[in-house]
């Protein structure tokens, strides 16, 4: 995205798939005035400061962390892109009241059999952001159905996926009632993005 961001061992280093997750924002989302976005699960801020770099500048963007020390990255990441979001540290949607046109996360999503087989470098990055619970969806569950009380009445949801994941995170948006459900690939040809309607 043409940004620079500040990393340590309290947050994931961004990578290129998640620009996929962005620019479909980007894309369904241009030139819209006084949007209101959410992004759940933070970490360093690259999704949020993208947005707010990019979407039209009436625009207000929100963004929730567990981690304290992943909050206090984000915000010198927002400082250092020279743009606002609103950081919130809170248990998923705990400390979240507004509601929002556009929620987007990019949750922890990896099996909890699979976390002793990454990658040596990626075994480096935190657990806490990692972790996705015995299946993976632990979160994608969470989020899909706290979702429904924070979205505005056509408000929409996107997510990152683990490239296995498509379907599942499909069968799971259309369980809790969601509409307009798609699946977006990356650059490599993998299943990397859901999106819906409330």
């Amino acid at each position: 995205m043409k940004l620079k961001f500040e990393v340590n061992k309290s947050v994931l280093i961004p990578r290129e798939d998640t620009e996929v997750l962005v620019q479909e924002i980007l894309d369904e989302f241009k030139g819209k005035k006084n949007l209101k976005i959410l992004d759940m699960c933070t970490g360093s801020g690259c999704i949020a400061i993208s947005l707010a770099k990019y979407l039209d500048s009436t625009c207000i963007v929100d963004a929730v962390d567990l981690s304290t020390d992943a909050l206090e990255v984000a915000k010198r990441n927002a400082t250092l892109n020279k743009v606002t979001v609103n950081f919130i540290n809170s248990d998923l949607f705990e400390n979240v009241v507004s509601k929002y046109d556009v929620i987007v996360s990019n949750p922890p999503y990896i099996k909890k059999c699979d976390m002793e087989k990454l990658q040596i470098e990626v075994k480096k990055e935190p657990s806490m952001a990692l972790d996705g619970g015995e299946d993976g969806l632990l979160f994608y569950k969470e989020i899909a159905i706290k979702s429904r009380e924070f979205l505005s009445a056509d408000g929409s949801l996107f997510f990152e996926i683990g490239f296995d994941e498509g379907n599942d995170v499909s069968e799971i948006l259309r369980l809790n009632d969601y509409k307009g459900i798609f699946v977006i690939k990356d650059f490599g040809g993998n299943d990397r993005v859901v999106k819906c309607k409330k």
